[in-house]
């Protein structure tokens, strides 16, 4: 047998939850892995398991999006099939997914285009998790990306048209909204707060000091020549490359502490 209850000789952290084990605690201990697992996690068959193999569901990129875009499609294929018969086929050939459906499968490609790119930084020390699930919610994350500076919440969007900060307010105030391909989508901004909120949910008192970034990247949109990040309403919203540069800023976690984080929030947040 693998692992046995015992009393900690050093301080650990449990590789269910991410929560400290300090020294003197009771914890179940895989000598293979090198691994402790507190004694609650233990009641849970899942997460036990999970920890005795040493494994992280890590996420498909776009994978709630392409589920969803293809239960609608299928649900408006059975519609027609089922109104028009034998010209059903003609139907579908001539027409196209209206735009509800249609957002859903530019949203899976932008979140996998995402992905491919981020995926690479966990060979330079970085976590990288996909397609999150908020608990009691029915949105989720796009990625997550444990790094040095922090936990970065990084929403992909795949939108055309140039991005752009406006000031519609008067001559004595000021009312910045968020432009892309002329159309205001400042409610966007607005949308990254509940995110944030269920991954400091998730990290809990413990690791109340750990920095969280919210991030909206646009994956194809268009910049001006000298575009600059822009920052709205503590949001930062990048392209591709200048999200890479966000994400390698410096900081005080450790790879020990990426690596413990990135657990705590595989369990916390799971796939949607």
């Amino acid at each position: 047998m693998s692992e046995k209850l015992l009393r900690l000789r050093y301080p650990a952290t449990c590789a269910s939850c991410g929560g400290a084990l300090a020294k003197g605690t009771e914890a179940s201990w895989n000598r293979e892995t090198k691994t402790a697992t507190c004694v609650n996690c233990l009641g849970a068959p899942e997460a036990a398991i999970a920890a005795a193999a040493g494994t992280i569901e890590r996420g498909d990129p776009g994978a709630s999006a392409a589920r969803e875009w293809r239960r609608r499609h299928d649900r408006r294929e059975q519609a027609v099939r089922s109104r028009y018969g034998r010209l059903s086929g003609v139907v579908l050939a001539l027409s196209d997914d209206p735009h509800s459906t249609a957002a859903w499968a530019y949203g899976a490609n932008g979140e996998r285009a995402l992905g491919k790119l981020l995926d690479p930084l966990r060979d330079e020390g970085l976590a990288v998790l996909h397609d999150r699930r908020i608990p009691g919610s029915k949105a989720n994350i796009d990625h997550l990306v444990v790094a040095p500076w922090g936990v970065f919440v990084v929403d992909a969007k795949n939108y055309k048209g140039r991005v752009e900060k406006r000031d519609r307010g008067g001559l004595f105030s000021t009312d910045y909204r968020l432009y892309v391909g002329g159309r205001d989508k400042t409610a966007l901004v607005a949308g990254m707060r509940k995110q944030a909120q269920a991954v400091r949910a998730a990290l809990g008192d413990e690791d109340a000091s750990v920095k969280i970034c919210k991030t909206m990247c646009f994956v194809d949109a268009d910049w001006s020549l000298f575009a600059r990040p822009i920052e709205m309403d503590g949001v930062h919203v990048v392209w591709p490359r200048a999200l890479g540069s966000l994400l390698r800023t410096k900081g005080p976690l450790s790879h020990d502490e990426i690596a413990r984080i990135e657990r705590k929030l595989a369990l916390a947040l799971p796939p949607a």
